[in-house]
């Protein structure tokens, strides 16, 4: 993943949490489960971007680094915007894992002025990637961006999932449960609601309004 569009994209999510009424104490003060497989797949994530190494074992490190992070996204997927982080972590731990690396098109490389079309055939990558993978090729890294540097789809699906889940960190949202709950209990959560529509209508108290009843309800008024 790419340092600069992961700031630019958490930048954005705290301008958004802001704008709809979140704080930055949330922030501070948010312990998600599993925090130890988000902490553990980045600085591995990290380790593999600066290590100019390559190889299997490299490709290796990265597939455990993304994991750990899919597994931790899982986890915390009702978090608002969690589930493009999911999307995008799958469909990059997908590819690298048919390829044994993470695809590189060459030609993106160009056009992002990493290398020149001379070294496009002798390019060497680290980090756990391979040049112009054959198997689902188009979900590599094949989007250049202007500052030298080459993204795939899923990481434009997690850098908008990510924006949106630090704006809901600080809302304290998360997916079917009211701003302002901590995720424990809330009275808006999926298995509440569901609960109480398999208990059906509230039993009536007392002949009510229903039409049914109007006739012998006022009645039973008059004859008083």
């Amino acid at each position: 993943m790419a340092i600069v569009p992961t700031l630019l994209a958490i930048g954005i999510g705290v301008g958004l949490g802001l704008y709809w009424g979140g704080r930055l104490s949330n922030l501070w003060e948010w312990v998600p489960p599993l925090w130890e497989a988000l902490v553990g797949g980045v600085v591995l994530t990290v380790l593999v971007d600066l290590v100019p190494w390559s190889g299997p074992v490299m490709t290796f490190l990265s597939i455990v680094a993304t994991a750990a992070l899919l597994g931790f996204a899982v986890v915390n997927v009702r978090i608002g915007g969690m589930v493009l982080v999911v999307a995008g972590l799958g469909l990059n731990l997908l590819v690298t894992v048919l390829n044994w690396g993470m695809p590189v098109s060459t030609s993106a490389l160009v056009s992002a002025g990493i290398i020149t079309e001379a070294q496009a055939d002798s390019v060497v990558l680290n980090g756990g990637r391979t040049a112009d993978g054959s198997i689902l090729g188009f979900l590599g890294d094949v989007i250049p961006l202007p500052w030298g540097q080459v993204i795939s789809i899923g990481d434009v699906l997690i850098l908008v999932g990510l924006a949106l889940v630090v704006a809901s960190i600080l809302r304290r949202y998360e997916v079917g449960r009211p701003s302002g709950h901590h995720g424990r209990g809330g009275s808006g959560d999926y298995s509440s609601a569901l609960a109480a529509l398999g208990r059906g209508p509230a039993p009536r108290r007392g002949p009510g309004l229903h039409p049914s009843r109007l006739g012998s309800a006022e009645g039973g008024r008059r004859r008083r």
